[in-house]
């Protein structure tokens, strides 16, 4: 039940990464220099990891997910001169020969539809293993599409803010977040085993429950022996029947045929009996052979 629950109810989050590395150039060979510049990158990722969730990224990726956007779809070329040679003036004048050109752009629809840097938030985490130059942004969400897209683009955004904030050039992004259609959560196979804890412990607790509070007699020897009490006989448990007609004509049926039974001479056949009274007095054996006992 508690799969099922689990399956049905709950729904299916993705989680999508995309990993960055802080080093800048090195600007000395000595080595000394450049161990202490990579430990001060080292100690830059946890005031990156702030701002890595700040509203000043967030609300900028959330902006660019919703809203339509002009990307470059050619880039501007330069204007080619050449020379030639002027033979009245014995000199060389340059030429035009290939026009600049601007670049071309298109507008991208927007991707995404009401998300907030607020709602995004809840979606982030930032982890980075001690000592280390990479750091990873984990983006959860319902669609493995969506978490991806997110990733990517707060790795984007990131990259080229940072360069802004803090007049650094140190953040490579070493791997772009994919869509990875394995649910992270809930975990399956965990609360299948907590249910199957849970059912096995309830089970148990609803049987003592039972046991302790169970005040039926169930064996004659506790009447006569603990109780001191006579036996004076069992009387038969008649199930419930359908229809109290019946019953009272099976009965009546029943005793016609004993009665006829012992009205006839040995040696003859007792009156046959119809086939409605039959069925009846079969009704009534069947009945009276599924019941049980009740003692007292």
């Amino acid at each position: 039940m508690a799969f099922i629950g689990a399956k049905v109810l709950i729904t299916p989050k993705y989680t999508a990464s995309t990993t960055m590395l802080v080093n800048r150039a090195a600007d000395s060979t000595d080595a000394n220099t450049q161990y202490t510049a990579q430990q001060a990158d080292v100690q830059l990722i946890t005031t990156y990891k702030g701002i890595l969730t700040s509203p000043t990224i967030l609300d900028t990726v959330a902006k660019n997910l919703t809203q339509p956007r002009k990307v470059m779809t050619k880039k501007p070329t330069k204007a080619v001169y050449g020379r030639k040679y002027n033979s009245y003036t014995d000199s060389y004048s340059s030429y035009l020969k290939t026009k600049a050109k601007p670049a071309e752009y298109k507008l991208v629809p927007a991707k995404y539809q009401d998300i907030t840097g607020s709602d995004l938030t809840d979606m982030v985490s930032v982890t980075n293993e001690t000592n280390s130059q990479l750091f990873t942004v984990n983006v959860e969400n319902t669609s493995a599409t969506e978490a991806r897209d997110i990733a990517n683009e707060i790795a984007s955004v990131f990259r080229i803010k940072i360069s802004k904030i803090m007049s650094v050039k140190n953040v490579t992004i070493m791997s772009r977040a994919t869509a990875d259609y394995t649910p992270t959560s809930p975990n399956l196979k965990l609360l299948a085993l907590i249910g199957v804890v849970l059912g096995i412990i309830i089970g148990f607790a609803w049987g003592f429950v039972r046991e302790v509070t169970d005040r039926t007699i169930k064996s004659l020897d506790f009447i006569t022996d603990d109780l001191g009490l006579t036996n004076l006989g069992i009387v038969n448990y008649v199930h419930k029947m359908k229809s109290i007609d019946a019953a009272k004509a099976s009965s009546t049926v029943a005793n016609k045929r004993i009665d006829s039974d012992r009205l006839a001479p040995r040696g003859t056949t007792p009156a046959a009996v119809t086939s409605d009274e039959t069925d009846l007095t079969r009704e009534s054996l069947t009945r009276s052979r599924r019941s049980g006992s009740r003692r007292i």
